[in-house]
């Protein structure tokens, strides 16, 4: 399978947003320092012995790290053809900084936006966020025009706040070069109440009355953390088509990852698609529980 050549680095806690919908909830503030540059270049020895050539640095915001840089172009010297990074991209609004990564060798870069305006910089606490998003974006499309091979792609999570107006969102992605923007259910978020989880979980019912307008729109979009058996059939390929990698350094995280774990469903090995779906986040049968499948 070729995205076993994939490795993803979490590099810790420390971030300038501070999510409603993060699933690590006030963890996040318990822990203000990144990892260790010798044990980030330790993870990385280890998988460029396997024959890794493909990296993402990300979580909670990697370019708070001071270290990222070096990072960067330690796996530049090892001969990674591919380095991405999953970041807000907030501090990439100043063009002197973005040049830096680019110059580095970044090849590729992930960029979580939930909304824009005023409903994204609620989601994320930041009251300015929105507007450094938008001069990233545009610094980012003279990145592409001076380096075509560059590949910009984006992240929105699924909330009660915005479903209902990602089409506009996606409709002012669509004047950018991306090659490919994510739509993610919600992971689960076992270190909230319930009630605070209906607030955030959007059914997939619900959403599924919504995707055809946000295709119409955009084409290049695909769906995390979306079963099959709950989407129209017309959209299953923007499932099956989510690029997969092997996050082969989730260790890394330690035990707390695992409040993200998806689930499978009663009948569900049955099914002739298994091995391309999603499966369900755990806390979305626990919010749904009336919530029907057809399997």
């Amino acid at each position: 399978m070729w995205w076993l050549n994939w490795i993803e680095i979490f590099l810790w806690y420390p971030c300038n947003q501070k999510c409603s919908f993060c699933f690590q909830k006030d963890l996040r503030f318990k822990e203000y320092s990144f990892l260790k540059y010798s044990e980030v270049i330790e993870i990385i020895d280890k998988w460029i012995k396997d024959g890794k050539k493909s990296i993402i640095f990300s979580w909670w915001e990697p370019t708070l790290d001071d270290n990222l840089l070096n990072y960067i172009e330690y796996c530049k010297k090892n001969n990674f053809s591919d380095i991405r990074v999953h970041s807000n991209w907030l501090t990439f609004s100043d063009k002197n900084i973005l040049d830096k990564y680019i110059s580095s060798w970044v090849t590729w870069i992930i960029i979580s936006i939930h909304w824009f305006w005023k409903i994204h910089d609620y989601l994320v606490w930041v009251d300015w966020a929105s507007s450094k998003l938008k001069q990233t974006f545009l610094n980012l499309l003279e990145v592409k025009k001076q380096i075509p091979s560059f590949v910009i792609d984006t992240n929105t999570v699924l909330t009660k706040l915005n479903y209902k107006n990602l089409d506009k969102l996606f409709k002012f992605l669509s004047y950018f070069p991306i090659t490919r923007s994510q739509i993610v259910q919600l992971y689960s978020l076992n270190l909230f109440t319930d009630l605070e989880k209906q607030h955030l979980y959007v059914s997939y019912d619900e959403f599924n009355n919504e995707i055809w307008k946000i295709l119409v729109i955009n084409k290049n979009i695909t769906l995390e953390n979306f079963p099959l058996c709950k989407v129209n059939k017309q959209y299953w390929d923007n499932i099956i088509k989510r690029q997969k990698y092997n996050n082969d350094a989730y260790w890394n995280m330690g035990e707390w990852f695992e409040e993200s774990d998806c689930t499978y469903l009663k009948g569900c090995e049955k099914c002739l698609y298994n091995n391309k779906c999603m499966w369900i986040p755990k806390d979305y049968l626990s919010i749904f529980k009336n919530d029907t499948f057809t399997l």
